[in-house]
């Protein structure tokens, strides 16, 4: 059968791009390998309990933001119920503890109350930092060709350009000398896998605003309703999702696409493909077309992968509150240098890690039984520490980490461990097999200065008809990222196909 397009994936670039090019008549196929759709963003149920996979919130999918508008253009937000949080959550350092709630000018009035010193160096960065969305806000609703504005970039987007060659650290160090007001600043790094001083300081900023300047929203029953919707949506426009189906092969004929052969042994026709599989899997293992795989090959193996995960998904007897669970959301810091609460995940030390904890049920009680409660609970990872394991060590260690992470969570949570009813763990291995991601790769490529903005990954390939979408390829990771990218590749599609 012939298709317009294959999508390869049902993660959020996928379904995004999908649903476009659905809704605009053209006919798609999309090829998912697992049972559900949603990729890292997925969900799923224990004993009654509904996790998250990952997800806490999404920018932009509050009233006026731009995934909230476009769910609404499809029609989308007729399926589903949004929750719109009253705050992104507690932040704990030291000896700072806050809550960031969406409005920049109480973000600020915290800082300059904490760090007076710090005063001017605060309002000249804000300034600075309203510059750069001036500039960035004018290039994403510019209607010139994509080329005239590359070229005219120097003069009229200069803030942008500044912004993607720098670090995060050398961009807020500009304005502020006092190390512990530049980490209370960065501390959303955790949001992209990567410290200020390897962040690149351009997605640091598209990061910041979606988080401390904007509101927020949570999908009620979880993401996994929206993800159905969607599928729903791209069924009644005539096309098509497959689950379960793992598509091994693109196939091609004088470097132009021209379909896709499953792991069932199933050939699809198509003009096009976008592949919302990782990049690495793309380009250097199902492309039919052996010299251009090997050279994508050489590349892509130099390319820096971000970190992994070790998350934990907890079922409680009682409400997550009942322990002391004020916000939905709470980051501890051991310190105020993140390249070394960094290097701790990297080097395997789970007391010093950072820690991100969830209560998905205290924003949507449905999620979890009458009168319990759930939390998540999450620190980065080192892949290396699990890969040569084996079995029983695997295990062992499995054990000992979650174990480390609960007695870390109840200092805050005092009484936790007491209240656990199920536990599922999951490690970079999980996050391997599970998000088909290499090495556990929870963001993609690195964002870093080298891997950001322009600098990374195309979209468009050296094969025709073949479009990447997802967390490796531009923009960069993050839901808010992938519905770009996702959105982005059904452009390039259409444009291809007119």
């Amino acid at each position: 059968m012939e298709y317009d397009c294959i999508v390869i994936g049902a993660g959020v670039a996928g379904l995004t791009a999908a649903l476009e090019l659905a809704c605009s008549g053209r006919k798609v196929l999309v090829v998912e390998k697992l049972a559900c759709p949603g990729g890292f963003a997925t969900s799923f149920t224990r004993k009654g309990f509904n996790f998250e996979s990952s997800l806490h919130c999404v920018d932009a999918l509050s009233r006026g933001g731009e995934i909230r508008d476009f769910l609404e253009d499809y029609g989308i937000d007729k399926k589903i119920s949004l929750i719109e949080l009253n705050d992104f959550g507690r932040v704990i350092y030291p000896e700072h503890d806050f809550i960031a709630d969406f409005n920049k000018e109480n973000f600020i009035g915290y800082l300059k109350n904490s760090f007076p010193g710090e005063k001017e160096g605060i309002s000249r960065l804000f300034r600075e930092m309203d510059k750069f969305y001036g500039q960035f806000d004018g290039f994403c609703g510019s209607k010139i060709p994509e080329l005239l504005k590359l070229l005219l970039s120097p003069f009229i987007y200069n803030r942008i350009i500044k912004a993607s060659l720098v670090n995060t650290e050398q961009f807020i160090s500009r304005f502020i000398k006092d190390e512990k007001c530049r980490a209370i600043i960065t501390d959303i790094w955790r949001f992209v896998g990567l410290p200020p001083e390897r962040l690149s300081a351009f997605y640091f900023l598209v990061l910041f605003r979606g988080y401390y300047c904007n509101s927020t929203a949570f999908v009620k029953g979880g993401f996994k309703e929206l993800f159905k919707a969607m599928v729903e949506k791209i069924e009644e426009q005539g096309s098509k999702v497959m689950f379960g189906t793992c598509v091994k092969e693109i196939i091609t004929k004088n470097k132009a696409v021209k379909g896709v052969k499953t792991d069932k042994g199933e050939n699809f026709d198509a003009r096009v493909v976008i592949s919302n599989a990782n990049a690495i899997d793309t380009l250097a293992v199902m492309l039919d077309d052996q010299k251009i795989k090997h050279k994508y090959e050489a590349g892509l193996m130099r390319m820096e992968k971000s970190i992994s995960a070790f998350q934990l998904y907890l079922g409680l007897k009682c409400p997550a509150r009942s322990v002391g669970m004020t916000h939905a959301r709470m980051s501890i810091n051991p310190g105020y240098s993140h390249s070394d609460n960094f290097g701790y995940s990297l080097k395997g030390d789970m007391d010093k890690s950072i820690l991100e904890i969830a209560d998905h049920s205290q924003i949507d009680a449905s999620l979890v039984p009458e009168g319990k409660g759930s939390l998540m609970i999450m620190t980065y990872d080192n892949y290396s520490r699990w890969d040569s394991l084996p079995k029983e060590e695997y295990l062992k260690l499995k054990q000992e980490t979650a174990d480390q992470l609960i007695r870390r969570a109840e200092v805050y949570l005092p009484g936790l461990s007491s209240q656990i009813e199920i536990m599922e763990i999951a490690t970079p291995l999980t996050m391997q097999r599970y998000g088909s991601s290499p090495e556990g790769a929870i963001y993609g490529f690195a964002e870093t200065v080298q891997q950001s903005s322009m600098s990374r990954l195309a979209q468009d390939t050296q094969i025709k008809g073949l479009f990447l979408a997802g967390a490796w390829t531009r923009p960069g990771p993050g839901f808010h990222g992938c519905f770009v990218s996702g959105r982005d590749a059904a452009e390039l599609v259409m444009r291809f196909l007119k």
